[in-house]
């Protein structure tokens, strides 16, 4: 039995994941892996060369996604909270790609807490945010991926039989209760 909890956090690109788990940080101990990172890493070990983080949505997703296990495998703790920082669905040159909940379930994750926010806050974020270089979704794109995100983590979670909780932002929720239980 694992002595590991693995906490997938879903939420479209610019809907404050990781800016939240930074302040859950103060209350909580917990390890927390973006999946892009582990991604490029892997690449990396694989290739000997990085690659930039946005433009892993233009490689092929189901390598991908393998490399995300394998990464996952190689750097996470055996034991303890870990909150996966990622996605249910990827925005790729060819669309919306959902993630397979077989990826989800290689990585054994315990539950799902999915983020939503306001389609029109995310895509401010979205704009305002110099340090990515993301497609350009107009806020109705972002509410059909939103949709499309919940939908994923609902399947993924029904096919792991791991409880969901989708948390929306403009609650102000206390993350750590979700994370955590």
């Amino acid at each position: 039995m694992s002595r590991r909890k693995v906490v997938a956090l879903a939420g479209l690109s610019g809907v404050g994941k990781s800016t939240l788990l930074e302040n859950v940080r103060r209350g909580l101990v917990f390890e927390h892996l973006q999946a892009s990172d582990l991604i490029k890493a892997e690449r990396q070990e694989r290739q000997g060369k990085p690659v930039a983080h946005d433009l892993l949505r233009e490689a092929n997703n189901d390598d991908n996604q393998a490399l995300l296990i394998s990464g996952f495998m190689r750097y996470a703790p055996e034991e303890g909270l870990i909150v996966l920082d990622g996605h249910t669905v990827i925005d790729t040159p060819d669309g919306l790609v959902e993630i397979s909940p077989s990826v989800f379930s290689a990585i054994d994750v315990s539950r799902f807490v999915v983020l939503v926010d306001d389609a029109e806050k995310i895509a401010l974020r979205r704009l305002s945010d110099t340090r990515r270089t993301r497609p350009f979704r107009s806020p109705e794109e972002l509410a059909e991926h939103q949709e499309r995100s919940v939908l994923a983590a609902y399947r993924a979670a029904l096919t792991l039989r791991v409880p969901l909780y989708i948390v929306p932002l403009n609650e102000d929720p206390d993350i750590a209760v979700f994370l955590d239980q």
